[in-house]
Formats: C-alpha cells, structure tokens, sequence
C-alpha cells in the first residue's frame, strides 16, 4: 500500500533512500510530504540534471532541469506514484500529453515529452522564468489586482482558450490562477492543459478532500461529473477573474460544492467592501462579463472565449470563433468513422470521374445542392456535399449526385483602427510576438483601409501608431470573405482645455490638435506639452486609464524680458569731433629716423 501524506496525498516520488530537499516551513504547510524525493544535482532517466524544486502539490512536484537531449533548461513535473504504478492511470496521461503536444500558441506552455523508467514517470514542459498570478496576487498590498494591470493578461488567456478549444479542440479543465504564470517578459502563459486534472482523476483517493484546492473554479456541471465542455473553462476564468479583482474566489468557505451549484456569487463591488479593499472600481461592463461567466446554466454563459472578450472590451481583435463551414464539417465528420472517411473519399474520386461524362444538373437541381451543407477542406477548398433522400421504392437504387469543387475566391480584409491613422503590417501565417519580423510584409498601408486578393488562410496583422506599444492580432479568411478588423489600442480619454484657447497640443512630437479637445491616449503616464505664440510652454503629466477619462487644463503665461536694455548713448557734437579729430592726431608717436648711409 501507498504511504499517503497528512492531506491524503502520495509521495510525488519513489527515491527514498535519497535525502529530502529542504523547503520553507511555509511551503510544507500549504503541500505536506510532496518534497520527498530526490535532491539538486540528481540525474533522472539518463538525460535530466535537476536544479530546483519549482513548484509542489498534491498533483507532482516540478523541478528546473537541464535536458541533456534538448540542450535547454525544462520544467520538468514528476507525478505522483500512485500514477506510477496504475497501467491505466499512466494510460490516460500519456494520451492527454499526446493531445497537449498539439498546441502551439504563444500563450500557452508547451509540452516536450512523456517520460518513464521503472521507478517514475514524468511530463518535460516549458520554462517560464516567472510566478503565478496567484503569487503576483498575493504580493499586492490589497492582495487584489485592478482591471487595467489585468487586461493584457485576459486578452492573451482569451485568445490562447479560443485556439485551444477551436483549433486543437482541447479543453483545459482546470484553470485557476496558479495555473497561469507570467513570464519575465511580462507575457501570459497558461500551464498544465489537461494535465493535471488528468493526475487527479487518475489517482485512487479523489474526492472532496483533494478537491478543495480547485473546487472553487469549477463549474457546476463539472462537480456533477457532466463530460467536459468549453463552458466550463469558461466558468473557471470568471472565477478567476473574480479572486484576482477581490482576493477571494467566488466561494470560498464552508459547502462550496453546494454554494457553486445553488448560490449567486455577489458582484465583486460587493465583495471588495466586504473586505474592506478600496483601489480602482471595476466597470460595470467587466462585473456583468464575469457574473455571466459564473451563470449556473451553460447556456447562459459565453458563448466561447471570443464572445468573453468583447464583453470584457478587450482591446484588438481576439480569434473569432469557426466559421459556420467548418463548425458543420466538425459536426459531419465526427459522426463518420475513419473507414467511413477512406470509403467517402475513394466515392468522391469516382464521382468526380463519373461527372465528366454526366449531364450537368438543371438550374433548380444547382440551387437546391447550394443549400445544403458546406464542408469546409483544408487549404481554402470547399466540397459540397449533397443530401440523399431515401428512395421511396426500396428496390429501385438512387445514385447520388456527383459531388463538385467550389471555386476559390481571394478574401479580403476591412482595416480600422481606435484612434485611426495605424499603420499596418500583414504577414502570412502566425507570427508569435508584438513587434513585426524584419522581413518583407506581405501587405501593409495606413488604416482605415481596404486590403482585397487576400488568398484563403491565416494571417498575422501587426499595428503601430508613435507613441502607443506595438501590438498585433491574427485572422483567419476564408474563399470571398470580406472580414471586418476593428482594431483598438488600450487607451483612455483626456478633455484637454488651455486659457486662453487654440494652445496647440503635443504628445512627444506628435501634435494632437488646438484646444479645446478631446483625444484617446495610451494607457499609462503620459507628458503633454502646450504650446502658444508668444507663450511659454506649458508641460503636465497625466496618468490614464484604459477607458477612463481625465481633465487637463493648461495655464498659458506671458512671456517675462529678465534682460534690461542698454541705455543709448547722446549723439556727439560737431565740436566734441573736432577735439577728438585732434586729440588723435597729437596722440601719434614720430616715425623712427633712417639711418644715414
């Protein structure tokens, strides 16, 4: 039998015979007997040298290691060994890195392999040379973050969770702020996709008493043991959410299983007085988006992460949900079989031959086949498929008919942006990172514009505009589509007035206009400089907020002359000349004498 911790947890590892590593007297209160096992300097499986213990729990310990193999630094997570030693259990982790291994967005943690020896098993990921958002939290001084410090954070989480459940149809599961990190680069990173809810289930002793530690960012379906759903990440970020604007999750004390299925969690306005945390009010717009998120029905929730991020107003365009196409070819192709997918294909190869000496179908018989569903086909091809009615006499066989190829059009793309006057750069393909490679853009202009013969793909946009941070969004265009991108920087609103008026205003060398005015600034302290004829300059320093609005009125001064002017001297007579024109030529010493030869 399994030694198991004072938390019900067993050991994370098997080397016993070696000496423990020593941890805080803090940390072994928060996770137990978890840090038995090996030491700094260990070499695991032939190929890993540990450095340090990176993080404990009841789901692994994680070690920084040097991978021989890679050459690089890893995060490396031993699993528990109840995991170890359970053929099953070890089954279903191998399968969930399988599936984690497809992700590769900038956001979110990659995984490298699934390793194991006889004595332990272990998942190599990324490093991220950074904390949690849980620890960033709880080094605030109201232990509580504000919306503008967030935003950033939650439009990359938006945007990483719209590629993860669309593009590689994968759910997290377990989403809490420990599970989101930040690197040094202040870049978000989300950790553990499937992982360690996998380790959880996987492990003998589950239930409520380890289940405390993320009970409070599940969703009711998810207590309930519902199969696993988009909505239920989407649950988990308005609970996290909610702890990082308040310090506390939605519930948090006494039945929480009972109080997430049957009780409203209050707004986080609420929440923060009851705990006596004062600092930037939340919008309302970000209180409804969250309340939304903690909807006790699913359908009640967001639709998808996108839907999330333009109630949150997240600035720039966050990946848009499948287009209807490929939602119905999903839905086509999961109810097929893999031996119904070869024989669909070796039949449209026979139909397409057949339709070369078919007659072409009427015009009634096109536009009835147009109706039907489009099936989406990688590399901007569309194959329509044809219903086929059941024949009304069973003896008499129907031939379906012949399937064709629809033709490729070029896309096109509506380019706007807050406040407008961007430029813009379009890359083919996914560009990880803010800034624009140095290479040959494949598009590129001012906004607002329109961007036509666009083929069908994915796109990477890259959008500047002096004096604001570079940032950048993807899209994803399909045959004829013409997208709208309403691009918006992160800024806040200054009323901006001078006395007298028409002082022109400047931010850095950029000129904003006359006052009075109205203008969008990035977020952030920003100097304005005043200027008006013969005035001196006036500079202010204001701070701004992401859709906040602030008032700046500037003082204009007259100019003070500290320099006195020299007094002009009389003018000279005739007489005075006369004396001087003398006294100059008396004032002449004689010529020396030659010498007489």
């Amino acid at each position: 039998m399994h030694a198991r911790s004072r938390r019900g947890h067993a050991p994370c590892f098997l080397y016993r015979d070696m000496p423990a590593e020593p941890v805080r007297e803090e940390e072994d209160a928060d996770f137990g007997q978890t840090m038995r096992g090996v030491v700094g300097g260990t070499k695991l499986f032939n190929r890993f040298t540990l450095q340090k213990v990176l993080g404990r729990g009841g789901m692994g310990i994680v070690w920084l290691a040097r991978d021989d193999r890679l050459e690089q630094l890893v995060a490396l997570k031993l699993v528990p060994e109840s995991v170890c030693f359970d053929p099953s259990a070890q089954e279903d982790l191998k399968r969930e890195t399988r599936k984690s291994l497809l992700l590769t967005h900038p956001n979110i943690v990659r995984i490298f392999d699934f390793i194991e020896d006889e004595h332990a098993a272990a998942i190599s990921m990324e490093y991220v040379d950074g904390a949690t958002l849980s620890s960033l939290r709880v080094q605030k001084r109201a232990k509580c973050f504000a919306v503008s410090e967030i935003a950033p954070w939650v439009t990359s989480l938006c945007d990483a969770l719209a590629y993860a459940h669309d593009s590689a149809r994968l759910i997290h599961r377990d989403l809490k702020p420990s599970n989101l990190m930040v690197n040094s680069r202040m870049e978000l990173k989300v950790t553990d996709f499937g992982i360690a809810c996998t380790i959880r289930e996987s492990m003998s002793f589950v239930s409520v008493n380890t289940s405390s530690g993320t009970l409070n960012y599940m969703s009711p379906q998810q207590i309930m043991g519902a199969d696993p759903s988009p909505s239920d990440d989407i649950y988990a970020v308005g609970a996290t959410l909610y702890e990082l604007l308040s310090s506390k999750p939605p519930f948090f004390g006494g039945d929480v299983s009972t109080q997430v299925r049957e009780v409203v969690a209050p707004w986080v306005a609420e929440r923060r007085e009851q705990l006596g945390i004062a600092g930037e009010a939340v919008p309302k717009y970000w209180e409804e988006a969250i309340a939304s998120c903690l909807e006790k029905n699913p359908e009640h929730r967001p639709r998808n992460p996108a839907d999330l991020a333009r109630r949150l107003r997240l600035g720039g365009t966050i990946r848009l949900a499948a287009a209807q196409q490929e939602s119905k070819m999903r839905a086509l192709m999961s109810s097929l079989t893999h031996a119904r997918i070869v024989g669909a294909a070796a039949g449209i190869v026979a139909l397409i031959a057949a339709a070369v000496i078919a007659l072409r179908p009427s015009r009634h018989e096109a536009a009835a086949v147009q109706k039907e569903v489009n099936v989406a086909v990688p590399d901007g091809y569309a194959l329509e498929l044809r219903k086929t009615e059941p024949a009304e006499n069973p003896s008499v066989v129907t031939t379906p008919a012949p399937a064709s190829f629809t033709e490729i059009k070029n896309a096109s793309v509506a380019l706007t942006t807050t406040p407008a006057g961007a430029s813009f750069a379009i890359y083919s393909g996914v560009i990880a990172g803010k800034v624009a490679p140095a290479a040959q853009p494949l598009r590129g202009g001012t906004a607002p514009e329109s961007v036509e013969d666009l083929p069908p793909g994915r796109y990477t946009l890259f959008f500047h505009n002096e004096g604001w941070p570079d940032d950048r969004t993807e899209v994803s265009l399909d045959s004829g589509e013409t997208l709208p991108v309403e691009y918006t920087f992160p800024h806040g609103t200054a009323n901006i007035t001078s006395a007298p008026e028409g002082a022109e205003i400047f931010l850095g060398n950029h000129s904003l206009g006359k006052t009075p005015l109205a203008v969008d600034l990035p977020l952030g302290k920003q100097q304005l400089t005043a200027r008006y004829p013969d005035r001196a300059d006036r500079t202010q320093t204001v701070a701004i907020d992401n859709n906040g609005s602030v008032l700046v009125a500037f003082q204009m001064r007259e100019q003070t002359h500290s320099k006195s002017h020299a007094k002009a001297k009389p003018p000279e007579s005739t007489l005075g000349k006369i004396g001087q024109t003398l006294k100059n030529v008396f004032a002449r010493k004689p010529a020396p004498k030659g010498k007489k030869s």
